[in-house]
């Protein structure tokens, strides 16, 4: 493991443990509590330790050396493209009245499908150059 890598694991392992005890938190307040101001401000809690999450990321992309880069790099352009045009797939099928799907979780699904597709794309642009 790189001390970059290291250093990965350091500042994005906390803020994903962080991230689900605070959405944990959230999800278990926002229950009892009315107050619209409030309730956003707890609904937008999880967001802190996913910025910190990105901030890990970031650095460790600059650390990484030039091919590396680019094959990351190459996997976030697939992993956009193909995220927009199923997204835009789902749209029409809703504009036709085809499906209804529920707009908070599909929102909330954008990040997860995301980091998988760049996962899977990552792992493709890596096989490649073998």
């Amino acid at each position: 493991m790189t001390p970059a890598s290291r250093r990965y694991a350091r500042e994005f392992l906390p803020a994903m443990a962080a991230y689900a005890v605070i959405l944990m938190a959230s999800t278990w307040f926002l229950r009892s509590i009315e107050a619209i101001p409030l309730r956003a401000l707890l609904a937008l809690l999880p967001f802190v330790p996913v910025v910190y999450a990105a901030r890990a990321l970031l650095r460790f992309l600059h650390a990484m050396d030039e091919f590396q880069r680019k094959l990351q790099l190459e996997a976030f352009a697939l992993a956009a493209l193909a995220l927009t045009l199923g997204s835009f797939a789902l749209g029409l099928l809703a504009a036709a009245d085809v499906i209804a799907p529920p707009v908070d979780l599909v929102l909330m699904l954008v990040l997860p499908a995301f980091c998988v597709l760049h996962g899977l794309f990552a792992c493709v642009a890596a096989r490649r150059y073998r």
